[in-house]
């Protein structure tokens, strides 16, 4: 009986050496790790007008018609976007104070409203261009879009007129 005991030992300590004979053998080096954050460059989206910038002296009840915005994607990545705008002046934007329209080759469509900007604190007219769920913005995307626009005649006259347009990735 106690041979059997001296055997079960030895047999024992044979297969816990070569358990950890195979593990150090497995593991032949010190293990290395590393960890970052994915940050966007922000520069891979460039918005830009591509004809007829409003500027200078413009008129109620006259359409602007030849206005073009381009979004180019410079980058590698793909995005699901959508371009966003508004128009304000120093006070609030009276309603049917102005109509904004986008053609995005199915005709023209109204892609402005009236609308309370927390930020600026006053009434203006804000919208989007592109499709309501955004679209998918692919490297090498370049795209020029057009739009018009008219003053209606509750629009405020003798004030300067303020335009913001930027791109927002829809999740």
């Amino acid at each position: 009986m106690m041979k059997n005991k001296k055997i079960a030992l030895l047999a024992s300590i044979l297969v816990a050496t070569l358990v950890a004979g195979v593990y150090a053998g497995l593991q032949l080096s010190n293990p290395i790790t590393a960890s970052w954050t994915l940050k966007e460059s922000g520069n891979n989206l460039v918005l830009s007008w591509a004809a007829a910038t409003p500027t200078g002296d413009l008129y109620r009840g006259r359409w602007y018609n030849d206005t073009k915005v381009r979004l180019q994607n410079t980058g590698d990545a793909a995005y699901n976007v959508i371009v966003k705008f508004k128009v304000w002046i120093a006070t609030s934007l009276p309603e049917n104070s102005m109509r904004v329209l986008g053609n995005w080759g199915t005709g023209w469509q109204d892609i402005a409203t009236r609308q309370w900007d927390s930020a600026l604190a006053r009434f203006v007219y804000a919208g989007t261009w592109g499709p309501s769920g955004g679209f998918n913005c692919t490297s090498g995307w370049d795209i020029t879009s057009e739009f018009r626009y008219m003053f209606e005649a509750s629009a405020p006259i003798d004030t300067t007129y303020y335009f913001e347009a930027w791109v927002e990735q829809v999740p």
